[in-house]
């Protein structure tokens, strides 16, 4: 029978929980600690497990989460046909995702149940107090399954469940729950107001920008559409490679009077800060081996090795004749 009939029996998944909204926070912000690291490809040359999720599931999967700060349940999350209750999205900056959920499980008499607990993240599972459950994979974009026997009392029982994951770039964040055991359990329906859609930001228009100043039309407009790239470049949001290649160009055909001072200076030090490939210094959730990521990042560094030849660039520690040379082997090899 389904969740929605007021039973879970064997086989079921439960498909309806009360859930709070998000909280994010940006995760790892200020780390620059990474340098080369062999585990950033498996054996195949593939991308691994990012250095972002090594220091996350280091400092996050073994903590302890406090049941006393759950979120407000004021939402329905409920799941599609497979059973799987789904948090997945796109952030172009490392955050770490939370959510609370909640559903109401009524028992015959008191003893362990059997689950399998799914999930893309982390999850830990309540009861009045007591955890149940612990399981933190946090292995990206991968299911993994654990079988766990939850300690429930005769009636009703209120499950409170914290789930979490690193978002990279499209992450999945998934729950699946479902009753293994027998007899039959009975659920508390929910209600409540389905979440509201997460707001998607729309990346800064670079070409708009190098017309502006191909005409000298500098003003509010250019400058706010630059402001908006030095600040993707800054935080290296993911996709930021395409607007560094802008302000590369931007740099070489602009004039210094063009813009204020103080302006001119941070694209300056913008480009120096970049992290031009995996191997440099950074913390972040950039994609190095997309189709078209690759050759942007090579093609940058050479540009910006050519521009900026005795400068020190921060994340690599190499001068700017060091880093032209290395951009231009790597394109060479990738368009070979």
């Amino acid at each position: 029978m389904s969740q929605g009939e007021g039973r879970l029996e064997q086989g079921d998944a439960i498909t309806h929980f009360r859930v709070s909204i998000a909280k994010e926070e940006r995760f790892a912000e200020f780390y620059t600690g990474e340098g080369a690291d062999g585990r950033l490809h498996d054996a195949s040359g593939q991308p691994g497990v990012s250095f972002c999720r090594q220091v996350f599931c280091q400092t996050h999967a073994q903590r302890s989460v406090d049941p006393l700060q759950a979120m407000p349940l004021n939402h329905i999350a409920e799941s599609g046909d497979s059973g799987i209750v789904s948090f997945s999205g796109f952030r172009a900056l490392p955050f770490h995702v939370q959510r609370w959920l909640a559903a109401d499980i009524v028992a015959p008499h008191d003893g362990e149940y059997a689950f399998r607990l799914g999930t893309c993240g982390g999850v830990r599972v309540w009861r009045s107090g007591e955890q149940l459950a612990c399981f933190t994979p946090f292995t990206r974009n991968q299911m993994q399954h654990v079988l766990v026997r939850l300690a429930l009392r005769e009636g009703e029982n209120n499950l409170l469940i914290h789930l979490d994951e690193l978002f990279e770039r499209d992450t999945d964040c998934l729950l699946h729950m479902i009753y293994l055991d027998e007899p039959a359990l009975g659920i508390v329906p929910v209600v409540g107001s389905p979440l509201p859609a997460t707001p998607v930001s729309p990346a800064p228009d670079g070409s708009r920008l190098l017309t502006l100043m191909a005409q000298r039309e500098y003003g509010p407009e250019a400058e706010t559409l630059l402001y908006c790239l030095l600040k993707q470049v800054s935080a290296r949001e993911e996709g930021s490679v395409f607007s560094l290649l802008t302000l590369l160009q931007l740099w070489k055909n602009a004039r210094q009077a063009d813009f204020p001072e103080p302006l001119w200076r941070r694209v300056k030090s913008t480009i120096l800060g970049y992290r031009y490939w995996h191997d440099e210094c950074g913390c972040d959730a950039m994609d190095f081996w997309g189709k078209d990521n690759a050759p942007a990042f090579h093609a940058a560094q050479m540009q910006a090795g050519a521009l900026f030849p005795d400068e020190r660039f921060i994340a690599s520690s190499r001068f700017g004749h060091q880093q032209h040379r290395l951009g231009e082997m790597r394109l060479k090899g990738v368009n070979a």
